[in-house]
């Protein structure tokens, strides 16, 4: 008769290892991914190539208020070149806002906060052409 050699298995289950040796723990799950910073770097990239022109339309916009006069009031347009510039502040100060929620979460959140300032900058152009009369 011969003996075939069987692997042995211990009839108990062997004690987990703790998670200091385990390696990585669940809140390291915080920690940043791998090329996280595309997303916030192209995103303030377009939204400052944009913002430029938004700058220049503001800066030229004051010439549409020069046919303004008692008998013919500019009130729209006025309001247009005021939000506008307000909506224009607003995406300079959001440049920084994707930085932090790019790194911690998710690459679709990454994505989608990185599109704030360019959505703020192109809300900005609208309302001033709008307001202007191009619109």
């Amino acid at each position: 008769m011969s003996t075939s050699a069987r692997p042995q298995f211990p009839t108990q289950p062997s004690p987990s290892p703790s998670p200091s040796a385990a390696g990585s723990l669940p809140a390291d799950r915080a920690q940043p991914r791998r090329k996280w910073w595309i997303a916030p770097l192209v995103g303030v990239l377009v939204a400052l190539a944009v913002q430029l022109v938004a700058a220049l339309l503001l800066l030229i916009s004051p010439m549409a208020l020069d046919s303004c006069s008692t008998a013919n009031p500019c009130g729209r347009t006025e309001a247009a070149i005021g939000t506008s510039l307000v909506l224009f502040l607003l995406a300079l100060l959001s440049l920084g806002v994707p930085w932090y929620p790019a790194r911690r979460k998710s690459l679709g959140v990454g994505i989608g906060v990185s599109l704030i300032p360019l959505g703020l900058t192109l809300a900005s152009i609208g309302t001033l052409l709008i307001g202007i009369g191009f619109g």
